[in-house]
């Protein structure tokens, strides 16, 4: 079975997603110049913050606020190198329109980061 264009890169990109690390750690050393207390402490906020971003989002009662939570989102996850997080959220960022499927994509990129997280902490 052939696809059509259209619906191969849509594929392409939803496998290629899943495939991508949570945390882009070659970024997050560049990032930290290797200081790792302080990858630590910026994995550690990332965290937080985006969970909170994640409570903003759902709760927004503008376009304006949506868009305002999902920016603090991305700069914060392109940060450390939560790539994933940072593509979806800019797509949130950018619409116009209803986005409940990618709340819920996004959801789980930051669920996949927050794990991720967690068990480089406690290394």
């Amino acid at each position: 079975m052939v696809l059509p264009e259209a619906e191969a890169r849509t594929f392409a990109r939803k496998l290629g997603a899943r495939r991508r690390v949570a945390i882009d750690l070659d970024h997050l050393t560049r990032q930290t110049m290797g200081d790792q207390v302080l990858q630590r402490q910026v994995l550690s906020l990332f965290s937080r913050q985006s969970r909170d971003q994640i409570k903003r989002l759902k709760a927004a009662a503008s376009l304006r606020e949506r868009c305002e939570a999902a920016h603090a989102l991305v700069g914060a996850a392109r940060a450390v190198g939560a790539f994933s997080v940072a593509t979806i959220a800019r797509e949130i960022e950018l619409s116009q329109g209803p986005v409940e499927g990618r709340l819920k994509a996004l959801d789980r990129a930051v669920q996949s980061a927050r794990d991720f997280i967690a068990d480089f902490l406690a290394d």
